[in-house]
């Protein structure tokens, strides 16, 4: 099922919409090109800007003033026929109000409606913008030639002494180098299958490693059950007994200690037993 696409007002040819949706800013490293993308959404944010403040607003105004002195009249002849002169003249003037208010109110919002189809609009323009100009600054930043295979591409900075600037292609899955050729040491972690500068033990008696981020999680996910369990053997790990890094074993992923977490369930179960 295809999204829906949103409308742009004054778009002739709906040019803006096709540019808005049929382009990814992000696949784009030509300067040039997303400058040129940029100059064309501003003069649309341009235009669409000055026909606001020359038609809708303008108007807008208008058909507020003209709602408002509807509503004062149409009170004014409700007091009139009720309260004070309660007679069958005033009371067909008050009814005769009435439709004269709801048509001016009617406009009213139906102009609201459009300033808030006018505010959508602007929220997209100004969202894409802010896109092409991150895109720009990434590309500034990050966009370069390889020092390997000297292709223009996102490159980054690899973690040899030389800090040689490689692309995606010739710095994956690589444990030295492609340009000097230095070693960095790293070993190969079973469980993230990422290439790791040190492995620690999981404590089990196989001595089977892990990276320490891989085995962070493991220990919180298990300290719950007060007993660590090794992801290789199903062993049970010596960390349960000692806790050499606190800190950071009890760590949830939204950066909250978990402890905290099971402490406020214990007063929660005490106070119920109290209750």
């Amino acid at each position: 099922m295809e999204q829906k696409q949103n409308q742009f007002i004054y778009d002739q040819d709906n040019r803006i919409q096709k540019l808005y949706y049929d382009i990814n800013i992000n696949t784009i490293f030509n300067r040039t090109k997303l400058q040129n993308h940029k100059k064309k959404f501003c003069r649309y944010e341009n235009y669409v800007n000055n026909k606001y403040h020359t038609d809708i607003q303008p108007k807008l105004l208008e058909l507020e003033k003209i709602r408002d002195e509807a509503y004062i009249q149409w009170q004014r002849a409700k007091r009139i026929s009720l309260i004070h002169n309660p007679t069958p003249e005033n009371t067909e003037k008050r009814k005769a109000l009435v439709p004269i208010f709801r048509k001016a109110d009617d406009e009213y919002e139906l102009m609201l409606c459009e300033q808030y189809f006018y505010d959508q609009v602007m929220h997209d323009i100004h969202y894409k913008i802010y896109e092409i100009k991150k895109q720009q600054k990434k590309v500034r930043k990050y966009y370069k030639k390889c020092a390997h295979c000297e292709k223009m591409a996102m490159v980054t900075i690899f973690s040899c002494e030389s800090k040689h600037k490689l692309c995606s292609e010739c710095i994956y899955d690589k444990t030295e180098c492609p340009v000097c050729k230095e070693d960095l040491g790293l070993q190969h972690c079973d469980i993230c299958y990422e290439y790791k500068k040190e492995l620690v033990d999981t404590g089990c008696e196989n001595k089977h490693q892990t990276c320490k981020q891989c085995l962070d999680k493991i220990i919180r996910k298990n300290n719950a059950f007060e007993r660590v369990v090794c992801p290789f053997c199903r062993g049970y790990c010596s960390y349960c007994s000692k806790d050499p890094h606190p800190a950071s074993y009890y760590l949830m992923d939204n950066e909250e200690d978990i402890r905290d977490l099971w402490q406020d369930r214990a007063d929660d179960m005490r106070e119920r037993g109290r209750g």
